[in-house]
């Protein structure tokens, strides 16, 4: 027994070294260096994976920069919010990416030409400049071509995901096992019944003086992307939408949007502000643009915000968030059920606006799953 005791010993003293280490370790993540921030479908979710190829202190200084300051403010405490405040849409995208797999998407090899070759004629690249693509990658994203290209594979098939589960891809077979789905439908009987319901908006409208507003993003645009567009166009007091109900012009009630595209770099997007112009009738303006036209009084106004999509000639799909602004407009008698412009317009306005909340009722539901340690409990 003694000389099981001395070999004990000796192996302790042995190992002393690397129990440090570890002790030292444990004593890193205990004290803030690795915290588990959420579990999501039984699995540990870490800062170091929400954080993974991301310039937190970059960060930290942008926040600053846009914030006055915040002198009361020390770094690990922007840390921390940053970090918590970006962990919902980290949490999504996991979650994506596991329905993805049990829909077993494949984003093929021409959906991927046809977006980087939107990407390379956005960024003024000529497609045979394989060089001038390399460097602007380089220099943009800190990534090679192959690996800005995988990147955009892995963002392209998360988005497909959430169109197949927010039902706009049609009806899934029973036999997929995805968790969440919501059937998007449009029927004659919705149509009809829509139409009883706003009767009075569908009339002939006549030189009808306007611009419009539209702010496009692709389809792939990550979900933190597509957060902060929406936030910089709808929020209640900086937003676009805001700033120009209380008389701005377009263009400058833009001015934060357009500050924004800059800093993010978020590729694909734009922002489009038509000239003022008149349209003799309905036969110059798309059945969406029209309904809005017509939800605006007739002397003039900023009509509601709508999302539509709007695929591209080459397949690739864009997100499309649009408002007009109505200087006046001639009214006419009333239209028939029958006009097939008014069906046309019922028709995108009901699928559009079941998307959108089908959208959200399916990130809502995946993060269900999820349990996010509460932002007071991280210890940075």
């Amino acid at each position: 027994m003694p000389a099981i005791r001395a070999l004990t010993a000796a192996l302790l003293l042995a190992l002393a070294p690397a129990l440090g280490l570890a002790q030292s370790k444990a004593a890193r993540i205990a004290d803030g260096a690795n915290e588990v921030l959420a579990i999501v479908d039984g699995k540990p979710v870490t800062f170091f994976q929400v954080t993974a190829g991301r310039d937190l202190q970059a960060e930290i200084n942008a926040l600053r920069q846009t914030r006055g300051g915040m002198p009361d403010q020390t770094d690990s405490m922007l840390e921390k919010q940053i970090v918590h405040q970006s962990l919902p849409a980290f949490i999504l995208q996991l979650l994506l990416d596991a329905e993805a797999d049990k829909l077993q998407l494949k984003i093929t090899d021409g959906m991927m030409r046809a977006l980087l070759a939107r990407e390379r004629k956005d960024a003024g690249i000529k497609p045979e400049d394989d060089q001038g693509w390399a460097r602007f990658c380089k220099s943009r994203y800190g990534l090679t071509p192959a690996e800005y290209r995988e990147r955009k594979r892995v963002d392209l098939r998360r988005a497909e995901a959430l169109y197949y589960l927010a039902g706009a891809r049609g009806a899934l077979p029973a036999e997929i096992p995805v968790s969440t789905y919501f059937s998007l439908a449009v029927t004659p009987r919705d149509v009809r019944r829509e139409f009883d319901a706003t009767r009075g908006d569908w009339r002939v409208a006549r030189n009808i003086d306007f611009r419009q507003f539209r702010l496009y993003y692709p389809q792939e645009t990550t979900i933190q992307g597509r957060n902060k567009l929406l936030n910089a166009l709808q929020d209640p007091a900086t937003g676009v939408y805001a700033r120009a109900q209380k008389g701005e012009s377009l263009e400058a009630a833009t001015d934060g949007l357009r500050k924004l595209l800059a800093d993010e770099r978020l590729p694909g997007v734009r922002v489009e502000i038509t000239e003022r112009k008149t349209a003799k009738d309905d036969s110059e303006l798309d059945a969406n643009t029209y309904g809005l036209v017509l939800s605006v009084p007739r002397t003039g106004g900023l009509s509601k915000l709508s999302a539509v999509t709007s695929t591209e000639e080459d397949g690739t799909v864009l997100e499309v968030v649009t408002f007009v602004q109505v200087f006046s407009r001639e009214d006419g008698d009333l239209r028939n059920f029958e006009d097939p412009k008014v069906q046309e317009s019922i028709r995108n306005r009901l699928f559009q606006r079941r998307f959108q909340e089908n959208r959200v009722k399916v990130e809502q539901a995946l993060m269900k799953r999820a349990a996010i340690v509460p932002e007071k409990l991280i210890a940075r």
